[in-house]
């Protein structure tokens, strides 16, 4: 056995990928990445970061596996490591879940926007869709372009501010 049983991937392949979590293979994101996984199910979509289990009994339903930012595959050999990947998936979903019991579907988006903001950085979050954000938080894709459309109004300059 390996002295390092975290192996990461250089480049993720996420037709062969699903196929592994489909099958029941328990993986892991790389705790070292500074992304992540969308994970589209039926009916919904969840993220996991670093050190997030990804595979297992969790994602057999899982139709579409999506890299968001810098992100790898680690495979956790030892109980100790498949455990906290456990743990650490139960932390990103609880993040997510406190995102979608907001009751104002504006709030749900923002706070979508804001956890993968503040984890991957703006501009990587910025590349996520708004099919697959409001998939996340369960609410309507149009809902995240007007939250995506406001945004850029509020970051927009006027032409007074443009003039020092």
């Amino acid at each position: 056995m390996d002295s390092n049983p975290l192996l990461p991937q250089v480049r993720v392949n996420s037709t062969q990928l699903l196929g592994q979590l489909q099958s029941g293979r328990l993986l892991q994101v790389d705790p070292r990445c500074s992304g992540g996984f969308i994970l589209r199910k039926r009916h919904h979509a969840e993220f996991v970061g670093a050190g997030g289990a990804i595979g297992g009994l969790f994602d057999l339903d899982c139709v579409e596996l999506i890299p968001v930012g810098n992100v790898a595959i680690a495979h956790p050999e030892a109980y100790e490591e498949r455990q906290a990947a456990y743990t650490t998936r139960q932390q990103w979903s609880h993040t997510l879940q406190q995102a979608t019991e907001l009751l104002v579907p504006l709030q749900r988006a923002q706070a979508a926007m804001t956890l993968l903001s503040d984890y991957l950085g703006t501009e990587t979050a910025t590349t996520v869709s708004d099919e697959l954000l409001a998939l996340l938080v369960g609410v309507l894709p149009t809902t995240i372009a007007s939250l995506r459309h406001s945004w850029k109004v509020r970051t927009t300059p006027s032409p007074q501010q443009l003039i020092c």
